[in-house]
């Protein structure tokens, strides 16, 4: 008897059967976790009563500056939640003055940082005390140079973020294809960086292998600790909590206090929170994080993968994700892969970039190179990449060594023109099931597997 699936494939579902004897195993999707009791408010609003190694936050803030960073926009989330529940710890303990700083990396703040702003402003009205908000700019002027990270990443970070003495970060945690994880560390680099020092510490992500989802230092499992890219990330939040501007503007030597809310929810409830020192709850995050979307899995020769819905499936780039989360620990090399997605892309972009990348810019640097590169030998391509890094040219990498590097053949089964997708090296498919149905006639001894939501979970090869 056929297994009947039914995946992800952007705001609708793509069903299609497998025999059962043709599958490696059932199907991969985020687990069912348990959310916890009570209100989203009333949820984080426990959690700051308890920290874990720092007093509660208005025992930290009086009298001092206070900087509270806030994640951006481009995943969804509880922002404002977090927010409103942090601004109103600090107004507790009445600091001398509050800035809210928002994380934006390499995004575009009009875009990325335009609900926040609205939130944050909405948090701080009426307060008794100075509040500023400021979302970080990555090609702007605003950024002091602390120094340069064991691997020579230059620290050029955000003035907002050095100014202040007391650091507060509210963070949501999930897996991430190049950190391992999505950790407190990144609301400082890339979050409150300079575009070069972004640029610098991306380049660790070339090492494929161990720059990669499920592999950081603050993981407590030795062997998947070691991740160049989350390191160098590390460290530069270690570094930057180190310094203060002085009067003047320059940077000086001074203990800064810190303290970090962090958590594991989705669309359903929060299912993990913490909050206190912010080393000691990112180590308990990583177990956390694990315990709800880590899977060990058998690799198998066919794998049928959905990203997810938006913005997941919005473009080829994105869809990229989940080659990094869960294809790759599925697959066997030599494979063959099928990826739904309808690669839609937004209609605010222009026609050439629509379903390709979110925007001219990232087109060029993925797709165009993607494209220019695709029949040359992983040699070659590995030598340009290197000698040419731009940040989102680590993409155009990782396809091009699954490809190369591990022999799979990648499908894509979207509503772009067939002719687009065979320029980046993809085989576009006209149906799911004709494609299943072929790859089981062959019986070949090849299995299946199938996952839904690719971009949201960690797929482990045993």
């Amino acid at each position: 008897m056929p297994d009947n699936f039914s995946l992800t494939f952007g705001k609708d579902r793509m069903s299609f059967s497998i025999p059962e004897p043709s599958l490696a195993g059932p199907l991969i999707k985020p687990r069912e976790g348990t959310p916890l009791p009570g209100n989203t408010a009333e949820i984080i609003r426990k959690a700051l009563e308890r920290p874990a190694g720092r007093p509660p936050v208005a025992g930290l803030v009086k009298d001092k500056i206070v900087g509270l960073v806030s994640s951006d926009e481009f995943r969804s989330g509880l922002q404002k939640d977090i927010i409103f529940a942090l601004v109103s710890e600090v107004a507790q303990g009445r600091p001398k003055k509050l800035k809210i700083l928002i994380a934006t990396g390499t995004h575009d703040i009009s875009i990325y940082a335009r609900n926040i702003t609205k939130w944050a402003e909405e948090a701080v009205k009426g307060l008794p005390f100075e509040t500023e908000v400021i979302a970080n700019d990555c090609y702007g002027k605003d950024f002091v140079l602390i120094g340069k990270t064991p691997k020579g990443t230059p620290l050029n970070i955000n003035r907002g973020l050095l100014s202040c003495d007391v650091r507060i970060y509210g963070h949501e945690a999930k897996y991430h294809y190049m950190n391992g994880y999505s950790c407190i560390d990144k609301q400082v680099l890339p979050g409150l960086s300079s575009m070069e020092t972004v640029r610098a510490n991306h380049k660790n992500s070339l090492d494929h292998n161990n720059s990669a989802a499920g592999r950081n230092p603050w993981h407590k499992d030795s062997e998947r600790q070691f991740n160049p890219f989350g390191i160098d990330i590390r460290d530069a939040r270690a570094a930057s909590e180190k310094f203060f501007l002085d009067g003047s503007g320059n940077p000086e030597e001074r203990g800064i206090q810190t303290f970090g809310l962090d958590m594991v929810s989705e669309s359903g409830g929060i299912y993990w929170i913490k909050a206190g020192d912010p080393d000691a709850i990112t180590r308990e995050m990583t177990a956390a994080v694990d315990r709800l979307s880590l899977f060990k899995a058998k690799k198998s020769k066919y794998v049928v993968i959905s990203p997810g819905g938006k913005p997941a499936c919005d473009t080829i780039y994105s869809t990229q994700n989940c080659f990094d989360m869960a294809l790759k620990g599925a697959i066997q090399d030599g494979g063959e892969a099928l990826v739904i997605a309808p690669c839609a892309g937004r209609e605010d972009v222009p026609e050439s970039v629509r379903g390709l990348a979110p925007d001219a810019n990232s087109k060029k640097l993925f797709w165009d190179n993607l494209a220019g590169l695709r029949d040359e030998t992983l040699k070659k391509c590995s030598e340009f990449i290197d000698k040419n890094f731009e940040l989102y040219l680590w993409k155009t990498d990782r396809v091009l060594k699954l490809m190369k590097e591990n022999k799979v053949r990648i499908y894509l089964y979207s509503r772009l023109d067939p002719e687009r997708v065979k320029q980046g090296g993809f085989i576009p498919a006209v149906s799911v099931q004709a494609w299943i149905d072929e790859r089981v006639e062959r019986a070949d001894g090849g299995t299946f597997r199938v996952i839904d939501n690719g971009n949201k979970v960690l797929v482990q090869s045993e």
